[in-house]
């Protein structure tokens, strides 16, 4: 048995121009765990900020930068998975998870086609990360060895009629691994 608590504020400043976005959204979440067989807390904290410049005619710049503390327990089940759907394209499915997290993308998107209800884009893109493992130190974060920076390109479909509705294909290449 366990009881789970779970808050987030959210400001959103984001113009919508169908896909092209202008404007910035931060968010901070908190989460908390009690476990009452162990009579332990388990801890979340992240905060997002989103950043979007708008040039209509040129294309769309996007910028998030996340940062995530949790309990740093040693456990294979650390609440940060290290993915390439979420904070590190390139990187495959799932490589690893971690207590802490610190993660910058930027994106720079064009519209090669806009004609109502689809859209298309070409992406280019630069993510860069790093991770705590778990029962590990805080100075991971910024360690050489744990840092993980992706760059590539992709496309993007985008169907107007349903908000958030996008097909995506990215391919990305690690610059400090060169194996």
């Amino acid at each position: 048995p366990k009881f789970l608590l779970n808050t987030s504020y959210t400001e959103n400043f984001i113009n919508y121009n169908f896909f092209l976005l202008d404007g910035y959204e931060w968010k901070l979440a908190l989460q908390n765990v009690y476990n009452f067989e162990e009579k332990d807390f388990f801890n979340i904290i992240q905060f997002q900020l989103k950043r979007f410049i708008s040039q209509p005619r040129f294309g769309n710049l996007a910028l998030r930068f996340r940062l995530a503390f949790s309990t740093n327990n040693y456990s294979p089940f650390a609440p940060f998975v290290v993915d390439s759907y979420v904070n590190l394209r390139g990187v495959g499915n799932r490589i690893d998870r971690g207590t802490a997290q610190a993660v910058l993308n930027v994106e720079y998107r064009k519209t090669i086609l806009k004609s109502y209800p689809v859209g298309i884009q070409l992406v280019g893109f630069s993510d860069l990360g790093s991770w705590r493992n778990p029962g590990g130190e805080l100075r991971e974060l910024v360690e050489v060895n744990s840092l993980r920076h992706f760059v590539g390109g992709g496309i993007r479909i985008i169907y107007q009629q349903i908000f958030g509705a996008t097909f995506r294909i990215d391919y990305g290449i690690d610059l400090f691994n060169t194996d």
